[in-house]
């Protein structure tokens, strides 16, 4: 693990010193290890933004690569759901909507986005930037409706805000840096800006609409991902303490468990005993993926409920936890505290898991049941495609 340990603190430097400027490596060809990816809806093709500037179109069927701009911003590839275009920025600061074919449908000025989303009518534009203030629109229209304070934030929580939009709704998931704050929206305004630290650097729901947050879903515990469900009904969490959360959009102040791999789910309203001080229902956990030696930690177990990341896979109905480190994942379905199947990735390559610098490097298409990610060493991606009536998970192309 040694070279990817010097891997991670390499990228590390380079993040914080040009994330979003023009320094930093050009090569036409070479690619460094992919920061963003972002997978269309049909499942054809996937975008992505590069750490050595460059912004590559994929065909996952055809498997073929096209380098669209060795001068992007490296946060910036994102798919806009049921459309054939993406969104990308350049080093310029000029966001392009751009189709397949290479038609710019919008291009516009905006400032050097860490993360950025836009609906399919091409309405709701909300961008990040690095303190993690959230803005609607773009020009004269552009507004604020998170800026609240400047931590915690992209450097401070050294990840990304990952922003994520409802495919049937006009709802929007934020998840940054949890600090399990139980604030009432009505109270607490997410626009102040004589605060230092924000009350909406965890999980946020959001209504596009008013511009406003719904509810605050805390509950976790230091970085933190989460995602909505395409119907909009569902947000899924999970975060580096091992902590994994589920609710339903229509009741956002009930946050439920998920179940610890290999403990179950923790009994709230169980009362602390000397010979029991911790009570778990384990009663349907299945069997864990194990390796035949331990690790130089003495770890044996394969798979980790430390999150790093999660997506949905199979439309709004089942979702996959991506564990720190690991290449073995786990599926869980929407509503249900207890996972379903393991996956193993695999590890030639190794997936992007190693890095919550890259955690938005794992994308998928929920209608098309296809899975890309990053690669750990290199620039290339790995596709995978799941079958949701056998329930398996299969490589279908390597790209470097």
């Amino acid at each position: 693990m040694g070279n990817t340990k010097k891997t991670f603190i390499s990228l590390g430097i380079l993040l914080v010193l040009y994330g979003c400027s023009s320094i930093g490596p050009k090569s036409p060809n070479e690619l460094g290890p992919a920061m963003v990816i972002s997978v269309s809806s049909d499942g054809i093709h996937a975008i992505s933004s590069h750490l050595s500037k460059h912004l590559v179109l994929w065909n996952l069927e055809k498997h073929q690569k096209k380098i669209i701009s060795n001068n992007a911003n490296i946060y910036s590839a994102y798919y806009i759901h049921e459309r054939d275009e993406f969104i990308w920025q350049d080093l310029k600061n000029q966001v392009y909507v751009q189709t397949v074919e290479g038609e710019v449908v919008k291009q516009f000025e905006h400032f050097p986005t860490y993360g950025h989303v836009m609906d399919s009518s091409l309405t709701h534009y909300v961008a990040s930037d690095e303190d993690w203030n959230l803005f609607h629109g773009y020009g004269k229209d552009m507004q604020p409706i998170k800026q609240d304070g400047t931590s915690p934030s992209f450097l401070g929580a050294g990840k990304l805000m990952h922003l994520s939009l409802a495919d049937e709704s006009n709802l929007l998931v934020s998840a940054g840096f949890s600090t399990d704050k139980d604030i009432d929206p009505a109270t607490q305004p997410a626009i102040k800006d004589d605060q230092l630290f924000s009350y909406y650097g965890g999980i946020v729901l959001w209504d596009l609409e008013s511009k406003a947050p719904i509810d605050n879903l805390e509950s976790h515990s230091s970085k933190v991902d989460a995602i909505i469900s395409p119907d909009g009904q569902w947000v899924v969490s999970g975060d580096e303490s091992g902590i994994g959360r589920y609710t339903h959009t229509d009741e956002p102040e009930k946050m439920h468990r998920i179940a610890s791999y290999a403990n179950g789910i923790y009994l709230d309203e169980t009362p602390y005993t000397y010979d029991d001080p911790r009570k778990y229902d384990k009663s349907k956990l299945i069997p864990m993926p194990m390796a035949e030696k331990p690790d130089r930690w003495g770890d044996r177990y394969l798979v980790t409920p430390i999150t790093v990341a999660v997506a949905f896979i199979n439309d709004s109905k089942e979702y996959l936890r991506f564990g720190t480190y690991k290449h073995w994942i786990a599926l869980f379905e929407a509503g249900n505290p207890w996972p379903q199947k393991y996956f193993d990735l695999g590890t030639d390559p190794h997936p992007s898991t190693f890095s919550y610098l890259r955690s938005q490097s794992i994308a998928t298409s929920p209608q098309a049941h296809v899975l890309v990610t990053g690669h750990v060493n290199d620039g290339g991606i790995t596709v995978y495609r799941y079958d949701p009536d056998q329930r398996t998970l299969t490589k279908e192309w390597v790209a470097e």
